[in-house]
């Protein structure tokens, strides 16, 4: 289950329209969320509550094995309208699951609001902090964008030193500064780091994307990179209009893609019999540490399909394959998802190094299972439209006084039918009146996809490791609560084939 903080941070970005996806970092991240995906190691309760649309409480608590907790402050500059209670919150959002992202876009910028020749809409940003009891760990994050196309971030963890053990003396000698004989010639050994500083910057123009790193404890540099073939800039056009507001007439510029629905789409050739129609991302990561006197590389190759389009033809199924290689170390890791049914999504993944010929083999996948709220709901908010729809026109129809009284008998009622009439324009032969029946037409349930509606209220995650360690994780949404089960097993081992079990409750109100 994702954590509460990891779901603000992404509805951030979604509101303020970044490319979350587009990163190196994010290069296998359709295969990790079905083949890493975290299990429980404990008992951990967590609280959340949203009293406005930017600010954000959470409270955690882990039970097992030693009692832990830690509270959490999140605020936001653009209101997350779509964080509600965890009953009516799309349960598709809250899980690492597979999916196809579509291609980046250019981020724009944010709207310009002008007041008396000043503009007063502010900088994107969001604050966070996490203080963790009882060991008092301060960790926070923030970030803002400086520009419509780089983001700065800045994350911190802060943890106190350690008590110093001393020894006891007694209240009647003075103190003395020479070693007694009964303490240790052993020298103290080093206290713990601390804390660190990570500092980041992320450029993000729809084509490609670096980010720049810095962390201050090990004084590393690193530079990542992503590249994607065969992207278009949309057109961008402003519009302008005035808004009333009690300081005065407020002037908003807003930035709007221009790009139709119709519009061609990414990577899209002329149509071809066979094969996967999709977008290839390239990318690349290089790193060095002062302290250390040591240096890393890596690159990274992906494909992906493209998802459907509304007015477009049929899609091909959807796919991503991701090739990474280190040089250094030799490691080679080929990873391979697909989404088989509407509610089963399979990927493998297979590493080796060539230099040692050691291998490693991953089999996992998810099954979509529970009540299908999404659709249920769908279909009796359309017949309640419908029937809304007909109840004004019928109320319109004029009644003579003495065709009232007809109605009104327990002759004509019993003669009366309330089925509808196969066609429109036919009038009932009997009963008092020759009123036009009225036909309410049948409502198409519309195609629903598993990434527009909240289809299903649970699903269930299997992995198999080549060192024969299984993992089953089940989330699911009972009544108001998020619930995550899971357990790991080892086959090879038969002193402890129970590694782990685990329970996660979330509430959010």
């Amino acid at each position: 289950m994702i954590g509460f903080s990891n779901f603000i941070l992404r509805n951030y970005y979604n509101a303020i329209g970044w490319n979350e996806d587009n990163l190196y970092s994010s290069i296998t991240r359709t295969s990790s969320s079905l083949l890493d995906f975290q299990v429980p190691q404990s008992l951990i309760l967590q609280l959340a509550n949203a009293p406005t649309p930017i600010f954000f409480t959470s409270y955690a608590l882990d039970a097992l094995p030693q009692l832990n907790g830690s509270i959490q402050y999140i605020t936001t500059s653009e209101p997350l309208e779509e964080i509600g209670p965890s009953r009516t919150i799309k349960f598709k959002d809250v899980v690492e699951r597979f999916k196809i992202f579509p291609p980046p876009k250019r981020p724009l910028a944010k709207d310009e609001v002008w007041l008396g020749g000043r503009r007063i809409e502010g900088r994107d940003y969001l604050l966070y902090s996490r203080l963790h009891l009882p060991s008092l760990h301060l960790s926070g994050l923030a970030t803002t964008r400086l520009t419509p196309t780089l983001q700065a971030h800045l994350a911190f963890l802060s943890q106190p030193a350690p008590p110093t053990a001393t020894r006891p003396t007694s209240p009647n000698s003075p103190p003395s500064h020479s070693r007694q004989p009964s303490e240790p010639s052993v020298p103290p050994s080093q206290p713990p780091t601390p804390g660190n500083i990570l500092l980041s910057l992320q450029h993000d123009t729809g084509r490609y994307s670096g980010e720049y790193t810095y962390s201050a404890q090990d004084g590393m540099f690193g530079i990542r990179g992503v590249y994607n073939f065969g992207w278009q800039s949309p057109d961008i056009g402003n519009l302008i209009y005035n808004t009333p507001t009690p300081r005065g007439i407020v002037t908003v510029v807003k930035e709007e893609d221009q790009t139709g629905s119709d519009g061609k789409r990414i990577d899209e050739e002329e149509m071809m019999e066979g094969g996967l129609k999709g977008r290839f991302s390239a990318g690349g990561e290089v790193y060095f540490s002062a302290k250390q006197r040591s240096f890393g590389i890596s690159t990274g190759l992906r494909f992906t399909t493209l998802p459907q389009s509304p007015n477009g033809p049929p899609a091909s199924p959807p796919t991503t394959l991701t090739l990474l290689y280190n040089p250094l170390i030799g490691f080679l890791s080929s990873a391979y998802s697909a989404q088989v049914s509407p509610t089963v999504a399979l990927s493998t993944r297979f590493g080796v190094n060539v230099y040692s010929y050691e291998s490693d083999l991953a089999v996992g996948g998810e099954w979509w299972i529970g009540r299908r709220r999404g659709k249920r709901d769908l279909s009796k908010e359309s017949l309640a439209t419908s029937i809304n729809s007909v109840l004004p026109s019928m109320e319109n129809i004029p009644l003579v006084k003495d065709e009232q009284e007809r109605i009104g008998t327990d002759e004509n009622w019993e003669k009366a039918s309330l089925r509808p009439a196969e066609e429109v324009g036919q009038t009932m032969q009997e009963g008092p009146l020759n009123v036009t029946e009225i036909k309410i037409p049948a409502t198409k349930e519309p195609d629903v996809s598993p990434d527009s509606l909240d289809d299903r209220d649970g699903v269930l995650k299997a992995r198999l490791s080549g060192n024969w360690s299984i993992a089953l994780l089940y989330e699911a949404r009972i009544r108001k609560c998020l619930v995550s089960v899971g357990i790991v097993s080892d086959l090879a081992s038969r002193q402890r084939p129970i590694r782990s079990i685990g329970l996660e409750v979330q509430y959010f109100s």
